[in-house]
């Protein structure tokens, strides 16, 4: 049944036709709007990353300039010649030191106010003698004093040993508690280092410099940083983490990765990453002059705002456009079904019994014309209604005179089959007193041969008896007569012993016959399960069956595991056993002089394979058939009864659960293959 109303498809199709178009190529152009948008803004951002680079380089530069320049001026000579001879390391100097100092500092002072923190004048040794801030440094050994490690000690190095300026990276500077950089020069006249002037560089004018980003996004940011062997610093301060302290080192598996990139020298521009784990775009780029990286980024959520603004919209067009199309589908499924509607109520009231109804025609050319056909069909099936009521009376009678005449059959039926369940009891019960009667005619020539057997060695004993009843006469006469001597007792007692031992050996063999049949007898109307072991119960068997076995000319092997055990019926075995080795000898080897049959066993998966295999004649493919059907013998003139191998099937497949199959090709043997599990059948 069809759920959906014609409002409802027309929607679908509308939507489907109009909507998923329109909404596809809006999908396309959005994509293609962000690509656009971020690739601008990336070019944006790394534009702006050179300039500040460029920025930051002239102000280097320029500084680089000024330590030259004072390195060359005739002052700084003078002050060197005048200061170094006047200085003492200790921060109480000399009268006349300072004196010859406050000479010199007012042209000094000038470089304080062209963007320089201090100005230092360091002597060969490493003593500074002249400082315009004269802070904890100033009266130090910058060589071998406490800031030895500094950046300022770094540059004066440099300028000492290679005559060359250069600058160092900002790094925390105790006696200006601020992060700080310095750029000396060697002061050379005449081949000779006189000393070594100092410049430490203004880290507020820098960091202006570095963090003015300039634009109108409010989380563009500046991040510069310097590397130190395992270890990294922020050269300038960030925005939105107070933590972080300028010039402080920190381990480098905490540096971000666009600033691992700048400090690398990687030059990029890339949505990466930043400090707070926040997602930005980040133009990397390195800073030669001052061996730093930077990092100039804004959020990419802010930069791609005006994308964010174009998606919502076009989200809420799509949403108008679909609740649009959602009112046409109802207004035009209303106007297209109410005809429909109005012919269903009517084909409703036809099917509850009222058939005089006519569907009113209206709407458009088809519903008309729809409506004029239905009120046609209506008139024909009221006819055929009228004709079907007379059709189905008559059918009804007919009907009643067949379910009577088909409940008389039903009697009579019911009696055929009990007289039918009686004669299939007789002949279940006949069949069964068949089977035992084969069981007991197995039983009855196992009997005779076994009488046969204890007859032998019954008969020799009886004849060994008579003989040592007449030797001890003759004895007995011999100690009377007083004949009997050494000799002759001797030789007495000698056919005495042999006699005995004939007894012993007939005797014994009687015994065991005896045993065997008895075991054989009792686990053949055993009833109950039991364990046994497969290789002793054969091995009984067989001793039983050697009076009707050995009028054959086959050997039998019993090729049995001794360690086979099993929880089953031992009598049942017997039977089977005794059926298949019988069987074979009948009709295995007919007509042969010699032959050999082989019984063995296997356990595979807690089931038990036995197989009973000759090589004798074998049998053709059509008797293979029909070997296990009760009755079927190919002896029937010989005295067979066709029950033998048909007992061993009905064993192995009710009480055993197994089955049992037989490969045989004519002139090559036969083998008989029975499967079963090991406990036998469940009680």
């Amino acid at each position: 049944m069809n759920r959906f109303s014609l409002s409802a498809k027309l929607f679908v199709w509308i939507f489907l036709c109009a909507m998923v178009p329109v909404m596809v190529l809006t999908g396309f152009y959005l994509n293609s709007f962000k690509d656009v948008l971020l690739q601008q803004e990336q070019e944006h951002l790394s534009q702006f990353a050179d300039k500040k680079v460029e920025q930051v380089e002239v102000y280097i530069e320029k500084r680089i300039s000024d330590v030259k320049l004072m390195s060359q001026l005739l002052e700084s000579e003078l002050l060197l010649n005048a200061l170094i001879p006047l200085y003492k390391n200790s921060e109480k100097q000399s009268e006349e030191y300072y004196q010859q100092e406050r000479k010199y500092r007012p042209f000094f002072k000038v470089f304080e106010e062209r963007g320089n923190y201090d100005v230092f004048f360091i002597s060969p040794k490493g003593e500074i003698v002249f400082s315009l801030a004269h802070e904890s440094d100033f009266s130090t050994n910058i060589y071998s004093g406490p800031f030895r490690k500094s950046g300022l000690n770094k540059v004066a190095q440099r300028a000492r040993f290679f005559l060359e300026a250069s600058s160092s990276s900002f790094e925390y500077y105790p006696p200006s508690n601020e992060a700080a950089a310095f750029i000396a020069a060697p002061v050379l006249r005449n081949g000779k280092l006189l000393g070594v002037v100092a410049l430490q560089v203004d880290s507020e004018i820098i960091q202006k410099i570095t963090l003015d980003v300039g634009g109108s996004l409010r989380s563009r940011e500046v991040v510069v940083a310097s590397r130190y062997g395992d270890y990294f610093s922020y050269q300038a301060k960030v925005r939105y983490d107070k933590s972080i302290k300028v010039g402080r080192e920190l381990p480098i598996s905490e540096l971000p990765y666009p600033l691992y990139k700048a400090i690398s020298g990687i030059r990029s521009i890339a949505v990466e990453v930043d400090y707070r784990g926040v997602k930005v775009i980040a133009a990397s780029r390195f800073l030669p002059s001052m061996q730093w990286g930077m990092v100039f980024k804004e959020d990419y959520d802010e930069a791609m705002e005006v994308f964010d603004q174009l998606f919502y919209i076009s989200i809420l067009v799509l949403l108008l456009l679909t609740v649009g199309a959602l009112l046409v589908a109802r207004v035009l499924g209303g106007v297209v079904a109410k005809p429909l509607m109005n012919l269903t109520d009517v084909t409703h009231s036809i099917a509850l019994g009222n058939m005089d109804l006519e569907v009113k025609m209206e709407g458009y050319k088809e519903s008309y014309e729809l409506a004029e056909s239905f009120n046609k069909m209506s008139a024909r099936l009221k006819d055929a209604r009228s004709n079907l009521e007379h059709k189905v009376a008559d059918r009804t009678f007919e009907l009643e005179q067949e379910m009577k005449l088909r409940k008389q059959n039903e009697q009579d039926l019911e009696k055929s089959y009990l007289q039918l369940s009686r004669s299939m009891l007789h002949l279940k019960t006949a069949q069964d007193q068949l089977i035992e009667s084969e069981k007991m005619a197995s039983l009855g020539s196992l009997v005779a041969g076994i009488a046969h057997d204890i007859n032998t060695p019954l008969g020799i004993a009886i004849t060994s008896t008579s003989l040592f009843k007449d030797n001890v006469e003759r004895m007995d006469k011999a100690l009377k007569d007083k004949s009997l001597t050494t000799g002759l007792f001797k030789r007495y007692l000698q056919e005495l012993q042999e006699i005995v031992s004939l007894l012993e050996n007939n005797l014994g063999q009687t015994a065991s016959l005896v045993k065997n049949f008895k075991q054989v007898a009792v686990d053949q109307t055993n009833l109950h399960k039991a364990k046994f072991y497969l290789f002793e119960l054969v091995e009984s068997l067989l001793s039983s069956l050697k009076p009707e076995t050995r009028k054959y000319p086959v050997k039998i092997i019993n090729t049995v595991p001794e360690d086979i055990v099993l929880d089953s019926y031992s009598g049942d075995f017997y039977q089977l056993l005794t059926n298949l080795i019988l069987n074979a000898m009948i009709h295995g080897f007919e007509g042969r002089k010699e032959g050999e049959l082989t019984i063995t066993a296997m356990d595979v998966d807690n089931e038990t394979i036995l197989k009973v295999k000759d090589n004798g004649i074998g049998m053709e493919e059509n008797i293979r058939r029909k070997i296990f059907e009760p009755f079927y013998t190919s002896k029937r003139g010989s005295g067979g009864s066709g029950l033998g191998l048909s007992i061993v099937s009905n064993i192995v497949k009710q009480k055993l659960l197994g089955e049992i199959d037989v490969h045989s090709e004519l002139g090559k043997g036969t083998e008989f293959v029975i499967r079963f599990p090991q406990t036998g059948e469940q009680l």
